[in-house]
């Protein structure tokens, strides 16, 4: 017991049923059973008492089989079990109140772990339909299409029934994963997130996934070819990086911006153009800047020609010429090309304030 707890100055308070006079009975009387699942109950849509309840057939130390409500242990995590799965439950010995704290595990099943004997049996809809486990009101059992992950030395896993999954663990090169081998071959931490069902995270089979490493050297099947600077190092990255790969991903901001700052640069591509952004934009800004000489060099000769004469023969009368000039025309011109001018200036200086400074 704690210094609280054994000191005479602790007040005498109540929780719920239980006083502070009867701490140590509670803490004593506790009861471990094993429990097979019968129903989830579906909690109270009004205080949402009840959630995460379920009725179990429980067998206690004096070999007797009983009916209980059973709640979680955690209210901040837990997993709803299923009908016909085997779990851990303990007994309150002051409130008599139940509680689960986990399921029994069945050979590498994850989405439905049938591991009792005494089985909760459906009748089947018609007579031809054999008579099945009981798996929940609506709940569609996949017992054997769905399995855990291939588990290593040290994983800390959290799955779920369909074959989505958090691993945290480490590059080892003595294990043959996609992750094994990393710059500085230790036991450097990866974090990966994954929808799939492989028993071993697949960029190509899993749905989706988000990959955290450290310096894990992994190889990406990106379908477009990245610029040659980039991939030469894109399956042997030295350093952490977060890797998103699905059918499609979706960046939304649902009120303000989305930003992406990067220290060196931004590589878009395609299955027709491969680029970065700094590239695009010094080659736009360069673009803009032979577009103004050009236009520059056009208004002197559209200047220079407004006023120019030379001798047109008069048609009619042989032997008489007059003088003419291009003032129109080229006044046009100059006209167009100054304009002009004025928009190419309005670019660059669009493009220059996109520059870091």
């Amino acid at each position: 017991m704690s210094k609280y707890t054994d000191s005479e100055d602790f007040p005498d308070i109540s929780i719920g049923k239980v006083s502070s006079n009867d701490r140590q009975t509670s803490y004593s009387n506790t009861v471990s059973a094993m429990g097979t699942v019968v129903d989830v109950l579906p909690g109270n849509d009004i205080d949402f008492r009840g959630v995460g309840d379920i009725i179990a057939d429980i067998m206690t130390d004096q070999n007797r089989l009983t009916s209980e409500t059973v709640h979680p242990l955690n209210p901040h995590q837990f997993t709803i079990p299923l009908p016909n799965e085997k779990i851990h439950c303990v007994q309150d010995g002051v409130s008599g109140e139940w509680y689960y704290t986990g399921i029994v595990p069945n050979r590498g099943m994850i989405n439905h772990l049938i591991t009792t004997s005494n089985v909760v049996w459906q009748a089947g809809t018609s007579e031809e339909e054999e008579d099945k486990p009981y798996t929940g009101r609506y709940f569609s059992s996949f017992p054997y299409e769905i399995r855990s992950l291939d588990l290593y030395e040290g994983d800390v896993v959290v799955q779920g029934r369909f074959g989505q999954s958090i691993r945290l663990t480490g590059s080892n090169p003595r294990v043959d994963t996609p992750y094994s081998y990393s710059s500085g071959n230790v036991a450097s931490p990866i974090t990966i997130i994954r929808n799939g069902y492989l028993p071993v995270e697949d960029f190509e089979t899993d749905y989706s996934g988000i990959w955290l490493t450290s310096d894990q050297h992994v190889n990406i099947p990106l379908k477009a070819p990245l610029p040659i600077n980039l991939e030469r190092i894109k399956d042997r990255y030295d350093n952490g990086q977060v890797i998103l790969y699905a059918d499609r991903i979706v960046l939304g901001s649902r009120t303000s911006d989305i930003i992406l700052s990067s220290n060196e640069t931004i590589a878009l591509c395609t299955q027709n153009w491969q680029h970065d952004v700094d590239t695009v934009l010094d080659t736009l800004s360069e673009l803009l800047s032979h577009v103004k000489s050009l236009a520059a060099e056009v208004k002197s000769m559209a200047q220079t020609n407004m006023i120019q004469t030379f001798p047109v023969t008069i048609v009619g009368i042989p032997g008489v010429s007059s003088v003419s000039n291009n003032i129109a025309e080229y006044g046009n011109n100059f006209g167009n090309v100054t304009t002009l001018e004025g928009k190419v200036q309005q670019l660059e200086t669009n493009i220059d304030a996109l520059k870091q400074k």
